[in-house]
């Protein structure tokens, strides 16, 4: 069996050879800065890149992993080619540019590339010994006994895409597990809103409280746009949520995440770049420890750019709809989520794993959330993302087998996505346009207009105390209806805003709120002047978010009725559109509808109730939800249509999340099914205290 292994290795080892000297001939030709001389310097330069690459790239874990991790990996090919160059520069007859010396040796490695796969060469077996070996030099002495625990997500992931991906074989690993019996597989609800934000928040932090959605606008912060991924934003919001008991805070390791979970140990986590020194751990070395590594890598890189080329050309061919017209901007960074994410993430845990030293990890594989948003939640290409995460986590768990320290494994995901065609798609126009044609032309008339008197602008700054206290003295017209004559009867208690002739006008017109939301013919202004209007309007998925900022705080249901009475109408009634949220002085939050109004403080519907198609706990996450600073003076949940699964989103996404309605809101959790049973999961605090008690339960076992 060794006899045939090495006769193997031999001719794999030729093939190799015989292809990098024929692409080194080959590009002699074509590059016109590339003098070669006689065919033989081609086996000279292939084998002379090889040894050097053999004495060489060893020395770049330890003393050029930054200038590599700040380049986003292109340093290595630098590094390649400057070995290239030097390896060249002392063959006589061999001359070569900068360019060449850049392009060749990338060529050599889209070779080595093809032949191991044609080969069918192990590369990650081998690799994973590679890894194993260079830990074990810097390995202290092994001294915790209980298991460790890894935490795999795969972003973007409801449970019933994946179990059609089980059932299809394209997740071998998870189902063997589940086969198996070592896991056990169940659903969760997301808290709203359903993201990466809030979720992770919920999960590494056990809060996320006041992450209203993706994005949202702090209105006592000049309006300042606060944006979960954002590499500024993250750090900003992470200070607010953590107490330092995250779930990572005993010496676990955050990996390709949103938020850190309080871990000491960081590898691309948003949260932690604002710190320059913890943009990489020491456990990224490990994915640079051969030249062919990350060559492969940029490979597989530039692969994915034209696999999504080629599946924009296909869909366009059979005509598939809904579908984005994407560009080359984001294929490249589909393949930067879907090859070079997911490979880092890999390697890094198999360095930690391998060495014992880490109690958790925690690591999130973006691609399938990344392609699913552009192209479906069941596109074709969407498969073939998922089978390649099952595969590292194959790699994974190989590597477990070869640690000293025993680790469990857990899967889940964040979040998931629901389909369907965007709102911009369905109506022609974006959310923000719909909502401008609600407004007047001339919304800046409310800085400073002689319609208004002073006190009335007074009604709506924040200093003002009659509004900070309103709602403390309104106890006699509490739960009663803003159309209602009940209102008169406590003129001292009325504010200021609501405007009696235009009020004894709608009575005259609408008994109640529901009917004037139901009849109520809103004229829709032109979007000439939608530049001027103090307006901004934000999409987290099929989630958006309309805020009015001439006003520093969120304004209330019955000032919206009094200053843009087409406004609520307009919304409810259009047909992309599910419910709305808004806030009353006197009755507290309320879900409208175009048929209906759910009362959330007391739970009372009047008509058809708008929260049906939503899932039974909707009620209580809008309830949770509006006690959230800088909630939006509207929050829109687009329609979900149960028979088609779809939602719209108010961005350009074909798979989205943030709201409410279908699979988004339907993670899953795959845990050992030793542990005890959790039951009924919901929230990602939920997630938090399930893993929080199972670490402890290891520790102490």
């Amino acid at each position: 069996m060794n006899i045939t292994n090495a006769i193997k290795s031999i001719i794999i080892l030729l093939l190799l050879v015989i292809a990098n000297v024929s692409v080194v001939i080959a590009t002699s030709y074509i590059c016109g800065n590339f003098t070669l001389g006689p065919w033989y310097n081609a086996v000279i330069i292939t084998v002379g890149v090889g040894i050097a690459n053999m004495i060489i790239w060893p020395i770049v874990p330890r003393y050029l992993t930054k200038f590599v991790t700040f380049t986003f990996g292109f340093g290595a090919l630098i590094v390649n080619s400057i070995i290239f160059y030097g390896v060249t520069y002392f063959i006589p007859g061999v001359s070569v540019g900068a360019y060449e010396a850049f392009v060749v040796p990338l060529t050599m490695a889209i070779a080595t590339t093809f032949v191991s796969n044609i080969a069918n060469i192990d590369y990650f077996d081998s690799y994973t010994k590679t890894i194993a070996n260079y830990v074990k030099n810097d390995e202290t002495e092994y001294n915790i006994r209980y298991p460790g625990l890894i935490i795999l997500e795969i972003d973007g992931l409801s449970i019933d895409i994946l179990k059609e991906a089980i059932d299809r074989e394209l997740m071998p690993t998870l189902k063997k597990w589940i086969e198996n019996g070592t896991h056990t597989i169940m659903e969760w609800e997301t808290d709203l809103s359903s993201q990466t934000g809030a979720s992770q928040a919920g999960i590494l932090h056990g809060n996320n409280k006041n992450i209203v959605a993706y994005r949202w606008v702090e209105k006592e912060s000049d309006n300042e746009i606060l944006i979960s991924g954002k590499l500024a934003h993250a750090p900003i919001i992470e200070k607010r949520i953590s107490d330092g008991n995250g779930l990572l805070c005993d010496n676990g390791i955050s990996i390709t995440n949103m938020f850190s979970g309080d871990s000491p140990h960081t590898v691309i986590t948003s949260s932690k770049f604002e710190i320059y020194t913890k943009i990489f751990d020491k456990s990224l070395d490990v994915a640079f420890l051969e030249a062919y590594s990350f060559q492969r890598v940029i490979v597989l890189f530039i692969w994915e750019i034209f696999v999504e080329i080629k599946c924009q050309i296909m869909r366009r061919i059979r005509n598939v709809k809904p579908r984005l017209r994407i560009n080359v901007v984001y294929a490249t960074i589909r393949a930067g989520a879907n090859v070079f994410l997911r490979e880092i993430a890999t390697e890094t845990l198999i360095g930690n794993i391998v060495k014992g030293e880490i109690n958790s990890a925690y690591a999130s594989y973006v691609g399938y959330d990344e392609v699913a948003h552009h192209s479906g939640v069941k596109d074709s290409d969407v498969w073939n993302v998922l089978k390649k995460i099952d595969l590292q986590f194959k790699r994974i768990e190989k590597a477990e087998k070869t640690s000293k320290r025993p680790y469990k494994f857990v899967v889940l995901s964040d979040h998931g996505q629901s389909n369907g065609a965007t709102f911009k798609q369905r109506y022609g126009l974006t959310l923000g346009d719909y909502v401008r044609r609600l407004l007047p032309d001339d919304m800046m008339v409310y800085n400073e207009s002689k319609y208004i008197s002073d006190h009335f602008r007074d009604a709506f700054i924040p200093e003002n105390k009659q509004i900070g206290t309103l709602i403390d003295k309104v106890d006699d017209i509490k739960h009663t209806d803003f159309f209602s004559s009940q209102i008169d009867s406590v003129k001292e208690k009325r504010p200021d805003f609501i405007n009696i002739e235009r009020l004894e006008e709608y009575r005259e017109k609408y008994p109640d709120s529901l009917e004037y939301i139901k009849k109520h013919e809103s004229k829709e202004e032109t979007t000439k002047k939608a530049k001027d209007s103090e307006l901004i309007v934000l999409g987290s998925g099929n989630l958006g978010l309309i805020y009015l900022t001439q006003w520093k705080r969120r304004l209330s249901y019955e000032e919206m009725v009094t200053l843009f009475p087409d406004l609520i109408p307009g919304l409810v009634r259009h047909p992309g559109i599910g419910f709305i949220l808004v806030k009353s002085y006197t009755n507290g939050p309320m879900a409208i509808g175009p048929n209906g109004i759910y009362y959330l403080r007391t739970n009372k519907i009047i008509g058809e109730n708008p929260l049906k198609d939503f899932g039974e706990n909707a009620a209580m996450h809008l309830k949770r939800h509006d006690t959230f600073n800088n909630m939006p003076d509207i929050l829109v949940n687009s329609f979900y249509d149960a028979e088609s699964d779809e939602v719209c989103a108010f961005e350009e996404l074909i798979g989205s999340h943030g709201g409410l309605g279908g699979s988004q809101t339907r993670p899953f959790i795959m845990y050992p099914s030793e542990w005890q049973d959790p039951g009924e999961l919901i929230g990602a605090k939920s997630i938090y205290d399930f893993l929080k008690r199972e670490m402890d339960e290891l520790k102490n076992a």
